[in-house]
């Protein structure tokens, strides 16, 4: 429990530092919506801090550590290209227009925000992040019977023992080994990552060239091909599939299972809240979109209802 604290509360520390600095930036300029760019940052940070933590970084720990380490610096990456340099996003200037209306001004807004938006952001980011810092602090454990066995002549070397650990230095160390349940949630984490960055190039590729589209809105050309063709939100499963990748390898650990409260509330975020049901309150007014909808599914990637491909 010590250590899961310790893991917890240093990149607590280390993530609201970031969104203090972060906020701080966008008072200066302006732009809220600077902290849709950290979201995969701010992941990427708990990976870090709780890998600089380990007394000895074994090959459980570095798996668990480093995959939200890769997620979020594509995201970030991804993000920032796309976003930077567009002014702030309309979602967070009507969040203004609407304090404005009930009498609050600019400046009080913008440090409601702080509270409000980035430190909300910071909250998810910890909680949804519980399997990194509960399997990596349970992965590598003080062992007061274990230091009773002498080992030596081993030095840092790790012996596997059938319990599934490995007994690393003089005994007093157990490390989790890479087992089966690491194994399947890495290939699915893999498998999420592909669907992500896969579907978040064909999109910018498309956006690309139809940016100079300037006709009505219900013809507006339409992204349902490649993996939009089997899924409406191709990106949104892929992070759904690592986020139940991460908790996997995480139940290889003591206690990793009890945070399966994370996948669950980052599949409801990105179903429910701010992922697939935002986008389609403002996409489905356009009947191409409709269309879309009938033959294309919501969430998991399944063959298109329609057999042929429409490019509308």
């Amino acid at each position: 429990m010590t250590d899961i604290i310790v893991n917890f509360s240093h990149a607590a520390v280390v993530v609201f530092g970031a969104l203090t600095l972060l906020w701080a930036i966008s008072v200066a300029v302006k732009d809220a919506s600077l902290i849709d760019i950290f979201w995969g940052f701010g992941f990427l940070i708990v990976g870090a801090v709780c890998l600089y933590l380990a007394d000895v970084r074994t090959p459980y720990l570095w798996l668990l550590g480093s995959l939200p380490i890769i997620w979020g610096a594509r995201l970030t990456a991804y993000l920032a290209k796309r976003n930077l340099g567009h002014g702030e996003d309309k979602r967070y200037v009507a969040m203004r227009k609407r304090a404005e209306k009930k009498g609050m001004s600019e400046t009080a807004w913008r440090m409601r925000s702080l509270f409000t938006i980035f430190f909300g952001q910071g909250v998810l980011i910890m909680i949804v992040s519980a399997p990194v810092w509960v399997g990596m602090a349970t992965g590598l454990q003080v062992n007061d019977i274990i230091d009773m066995m002498t080992l030596s002549g081993e030095s840092s070397e790790a012996l596997f023992d059938k319990s599934g650990v490995s007994l690393i230095n003089d005994g007093t160390l157990f490390a989790v080994n890479i087992g089966l349940l690491a194994i399947l949630g890495a290939i699915l984490w893999l498998i999420g990552f592909l669907f992500e960055a896969v579907g978040d190039a064909q999109l910018a590729a498309f956006l690309k060239r139809n940016k100079d589209y300037d006709g009505p809105e219900e013809d507006k050309p339409l992204m349902n091909s490649g993996l939009w063709r089997y899924t409406r939100h191709p990106n949104y499963f892929g992070n759904a599939c690592m986020w139940w990748g991460i908790w996997l390898i995480a139940c290889q650990a003591p206690w990793g299972w009890t945070t399966i409260f994370a996948p669950i509330i980052m599949n409801l975020l990105l179903v429910k809240v701010s992922g697939k049901d935002l986008l389609e309150r403002d996409m489905g007014k356009r009947k191409n979109y409709q269309r879309y909808i009938e033959r294309t599914s919501g969430f998991f990637p399944m063959p298109p209802k329609d057999k042929s491909k429409v490019d509308v």
